[in-house]
């Protein structure tokens, strides 16, 4: 929740559009890897973030990592990690 507010405000910031295109990695029918990009002048990605994800043998997600795009690195940098314990949910 928190991830998708920054990711929010960062967008909102950014002035991009709502023209938004993904580019997912899906192994074994688990979400590996989303990269998100706007398009600008209706031709042109540009890289905004992406997302790892990692799961247990269960196939529950496990841990969430967030990157940001940063043109002046032309790299994408940590911006958040979220780890999760599903066995916690079921107590």
């Amino acid at each position: 929740m928190i991830t998708n507010l920054i990711m929010a405000s960062l967008i909102s910031a950014a002035g991009v559009s709502t023209n938004l295109v993904y580019n997912v990695k899906m192994e074994n029918n688990r979400l590996t890897n989303k990269e998100v990009f706007s398009v600008e002048d209706g031709k042109y990605l540009k890289r905004l973030f992406k997302m790892d994800f990692t799961y247990n043998a269960q196939g529950q997600v496990t841990d969430k990592k967030t990157y940001v795009w940063s043109d002046a690195r032309q790299d994408y940098i940590l911006q958040q990690t979220e780890s999760f314990n599903p066995n916690e949910a079921l107590k």
